[in-house]
């Protein structure tokens, strides 16, 4: 099984009421809270305008989504969101090397096994023209 991958079990009613409510948190983090500080810079600023619609929740969360996707499309690499372990990069060299050496000795063995192929199949073939040769002598 991958190591990588992190699975998270859930048992019963509690564990979906606890995903659920985890789900919750992430939406309010990460949405509503932010479109609802959007929503209300919006409407201190329309405030000063005479034609300016005032914004409800649903449209400060959309504001906030065009607003994040926005910045994430045309950033030129200077903002990365990248998902996984925060693990140093010596232990991915080191299991890299250990992959390459075992290529390098399979590599080795079936380079020494072809060899060994070769030099038969020669020694056959020269013994069979030996053989060729007492025949027609």
């Amino acid at each position: 099984m991958n190591k990588r991958f992190n699975i998270i079990k859930i048992n019963g009613f509690k564990g979906l009421v606890f995903a659920f409510f985890c789900i919750g948190c992430l939406a309010a983090g990460f949405l509503i809270f932010p479109g609802w500080v959007c929503m209300h810079i919006w409407n201190y600023f329309a405030g000063f305008f005479i034609q300016a619609p005032l914004m409800s929740l649903v449209h400060g969360v959309l504001l906030w989504c065009i607003i994040a996707l926005s910045v994430y499309a045309l950033n030129k690499g200077d903002i990365a969101i990248s998902f996984g372990s925060a693990s140093t990069v010596s232990p991915n060299e080191e299991r890299l090397r250990e992959i390459f050496n075992k290529i390098n000795e399979h590599n080795t063995k079936n380079i020494m096994l072809v060899k060994k192929h070769l030099e038969e199949s020669v020694q056959k073939d020269n013994s069979d023209v030996e053989k060729d040769d007492k025949i027609a002598k």
